[in-house]
């Protein structure tokens, strides 16, 4: 069996005579039920699902949206100052006096 690993062929058939003699001759009412439930809840999971993929899409284009007054160009953007381009992103080991 694919779809529940560790259960094999002994133990769907304790659990289908446990079910037999639970429910009898409404056995098959309840399977119906059982699958028309899972059928509704497969049908929710895939909505909000859906939702949570558009919502998504929605933020990715809010984020990749810059407004053309926002855009700039290398040569507009201010130039760095000498104490702003120091080395301090500089992450070499410290240089030592051998004496």
């Amino acid at each position: 069996m694919g779809f529940l690993p560790g259960v094999g062929t002994p133990e769907l058939i304790i659990v289908g005579i446990i079910a037999l003699l639970l429910f009898g001759k409404n056995l098959p009412n309840v399977a119906r039920n059982a699958g028309k439930s899972f059928a509704e809840f497969k049908k929710g999971i895939s909505g909000f699902q859906d939702e949570i993929h558009k919502a998504s899409r929605d933020v990715e284009k809010t984020i990749a949206y810059i407004p053309p007054s926002a855009k700039t160009t290398e040569e507009a953007r201010p130039k760095p100052t000498e104490e702003e381009s120091s080395n301090d992103d500089d992450f070499s080991a410290p240089k030592f006096d051998v004496g």
